[in-house]
């Protein structure tokens, strides 16, 4: 028994805004940094151990993850970044309004990227590119990177993270956090309840919401906890 604990970030700028944030590295609000607060307390009244995190390369799930493990005393905690847990690639779309982009590009088609498990929106310029290659780890850089992504294809990077990090870490034993973003910790989900495409397109994931899981020694849930923001926040753009 390995008990498994994901968060996603708390909100950010753009979560506030109702933007397609994706690889965009926006900071935190003041709301965002309270809701990782009381997501870190409440983690510590439950006595939850953790011997081990991983969290995305972008900004707003480094710094959920540094106040997530101070409020829960465990600043000392090994913390390892991976850009494979970074938020799906909306290539073009980052940083639009839905309503900017159902102008320029027609509510059917944005409707299908966000929500269809194989769409992909249109590609981001490479200028835009050339931005969101930073907000990578650097030894990301050696390895092709999307410039944008359906909800199927941020599923197969994520499956890598799992297959190669995070998974033998927890069959170690260790206690695991993971610290990302709706649509990365969406695949995650999947991978571990087993969920089809048809069901994790529906799946809504809260801004600093821990979901606790106990996993028995073949990584299979033996049982599913989620502690509720009082006030919780969602973002629609996913």
């Amino acid at each position: 028994m390995v008990w498994l604990t994901l968060v996603r970030h708390g909100e950010s700028q753009w979560n506030q805004e109702q933007r397609f944030t994706g690889w965009a590295d926006v900071p935190l609000t003041p709301r965002g940094i309270e809701q990782m607060r009381m997501a870190g307390a409440a983690l510590r009244q439950r006595g939850l151990g953790v011997d081990v995190a991983y969290t995305s390369a972008l900004t707003r799930c480094v710094h959920s993850l540094e106040i997530l493990l101070e409020a829960m005393g465990r600043p000392d905690v090994p913390r390892h970044i991976d850009w494979r847990l970074n938020e799906r690639h909306y290539g073009a779309l980052t940083g639009r309004l839905k309503a900017e982009a159902e102008q320029e590009y027609g509510a059917a088609a944005v409707r299908h990227w966000r929500r269809a498990y194989d769409g992909q929106p249109p590609a981001a310029d490479e200028a835009a590119q050339a931005r969101y290659r930073q907000a990578c780890h650097a030894g990301a850089l050696a390895v092709p990177l999307p410039s944008s992504e359906s909800l199927c294809q941020t599923v197969s990077r994520v499956s890598a993270a799992w297959r190669d990090a995070i998974a033998p870490a927890l069959r170690t034993g260790a206690s695991v956090i993971v610290v990302a973003h709706g649509n990365s910790l969406r695949a995650l989900t999947m991978l571990i309840e087993k969920l089809s495409s048809a069901d994790v397109v529906h799946l809504e994931i809260g801004n600093g919401e821990p979901c606790l899981y106990e996993l028995d020694a073949a990584l299979a849930p033996i049982t599913k906890h989620i502690l509720a923001q009082a006030a919780p926040t969602r973002s629609e753009i996913l």
